[in-house]
């Protein structure tokens, strides 16, 4: 397993995440409203990604659901 980094967009941004999979082809076909990234954008700080790494979940069809509630519950 690897983790990947992904991206919601809800229409004025963005909840980013990392799901643990074997592929990002994996990932897009168990949770299509997900962006698969190869790497952070530059503007991610080593902080935020260390972070998103920490809260990193298993794929899922509630993968994303997960990765949203982090976020919510983080904040």
């Amino acid at each position: 397993m690897t983790d990947h980094l992904v991206a919601f967009e809800y229409g004025t941004g963005r909840v980013w995440g990392y799901i643990r999979a074997r592929s990002s082809a994996e990932i897009i076909e168990v949770v299509p409203e997900v962006d698969v990234y190869d790497r952070p954008p530059s503007w991610m700080r080593e902080g935020d990604v260390r972070l998103l790494r920490e809260r990193a979940v298993y794929l899922s069809g509630s993968a994303l659901d997960s990765i949203l509630h982090r976020r919510t519950s983080a904040a």
